[in-house]
């Protein structure tokens, strides 16, 4: 029963070791056809804008599936490893078994020896087999230590062995959180970059919306301004005609009243004194209205350049949809390519498996239900190619 189990053990790891070999190469003919998909659309969107969001999706597949064949390469080589320990423990075990095997036989060979000379010793007394039973003795006694001391090597050699696996099954299952940490810094970063997407929109809506609000605030402050300056202006008009006609009235009552012409005289300068006052004011409200129309082109030029700037986004974002639905529309024609294929396949009696080459698809017994699901799984990975 101990002699049977260790083989079955060892049976049961060769097989599980070929179903991993198996899932291994459907893995690697996997990953070939995905890289395969990414290079062609890699070479598709060498037509597309230099940063266009399709490209960027592009790039972070490409980089994922890298990624992806790097961890299934090292993984591989892992896993190549661990089987070999695996045969090198089977092989240990079977040394094992056939020293255990050696060790038992001798043991009988000692017994019987011993019971043979034992009753030697009891029937005949004589020296000279005692002393050729004690060197059998001895060399019987030599031979068990050796074939100790071989064993126990066996048993540190397998137990050495033990430990390599052991070791080989941590660095498998750190590659496995490797990948998924991988993945999750993919993910990660395609939805950062549709948050940055949206984010730049709505800020480039909220910063027209500032701009607009404003210019209008700014405008209506100057034409305040402005309806101010000019009600100044003509109410200095009003005061300058009233003074012009109290002057003339002034100079009329002059030629009447001589004898009251040094008062005349006297308000007649002060009302000088206000007429050049009123002037420099008036002066200083015309270039008061300098400065608002100068203030309002200024504002009207930076409008323009915002103007310019949203149009020159619009632009951006209506070629980045253009090349989106262009890629859509590639996708779209691929996809139709890929059907139209598989129906041809499908009248002809070929199975997809067949025509790519695919050993994981092509089974004996496959159907036409195989051949669907063998479909959808190439239009998703198309799909995940294309972003």
């Amino acid at each position: 029963m101990e002699k049977k189990a260790p083989k079955s053990a060892a049976q049961h790891d060769m097989g599980m070791n070929s179903e991993e070999q198996i899932q291994l190469e459907s893995s690697i003919t996997s990953a070939n056809n995905d890289k395969s998909s990414v290079d062609d659309g890699d070479s598709d969107d060498k037509y597309a804008l230099r940063f266009s969001a399709a490209q960027v999706k592009v790039k972070i597949a490409q980089a994922k599936h890298e990624a992806k064949m790097a961890a299934d390469a090292e993984l591989l080589a892992v896993r190549k490893e661990l089987v070999k320990r695996r045969y090198e423990v089977t092989d240990r075990e079977r040394e094992r078994e056939k020293v255990v095997a050696q060790c038992q036989a001798l043991q009988k060979r000692l017994d019987a020896v011993l019971q043979e000379h034992k009753q030697t010793l009891l029937g005949m007394r004589e020296d000279l087999q005692l002393e050729r039973l004690l060197a059998t003795l001895d060399m019987e006694k030599a031979t068990r230590l050796k074939l100790q001391e071989a064993f126990n090597a066996q048993q540190q050699a397998l137990s050495l062995a033990q430990e390599r696996v052991e070791k080989l099954d941590v660095q498998v299952a750190n590659y496995q959180k490797t990948e998924t940490v991988l993945a999750q810094s993919v993910a990660h970063l395609q939805h950062r970059f549709a948050s940055k997407d949206q984010l730049r929109a709505a800020s480039v809506v909220h910063i027209q919306r500032e701009l607009i609000e404003q210019h209008e605030q700014e405008m209506t402050v100057l034409r305040e301004e402005l309806a101010i300056a000019r009600s100044t202006e003509k109410m200095a008009q009003e005061q300058l005609q009233e003074l012009q006609k109290q002057l003339k009235t002034l100079r009329d009552s002059e030629q009447q009243a001589l004898a009251s012409r040094e008062n005349v005289a006297a308000h007649e300068h002060e009302f000088q004194a206000k007429v050049a006052q009123l002037e420099t004011e008036k002066a200083v409200l015309q270039i008061k209205a300098e400065q608002v129309q100068k203030a309002d082109a200024q504002l009207r030029s930076q409008l323009h350049a915002q103007s310019e700037e949203i149009a020159t986004l619009r632009q951006e974002k209506e070629a980045l949809q253009r090349d989106n639905k262009e890629l859509g529309e590639i996708a779209s024609d691929l996809m139709q390519m890929a059907e139209r294929q598989h129906a041809e396949n499908v009248k002809r009696g070929i199975s997809p498996a067949k025509s790519t080459g695919d050993t994981s698809v092509a089974t004996p017994g496959s159907t036409h239900e195989q051949d669907g699901i063998f479909l959808q799984k190439r239009k998703k990975r198309l799909r995940l190619s294309l972003g």
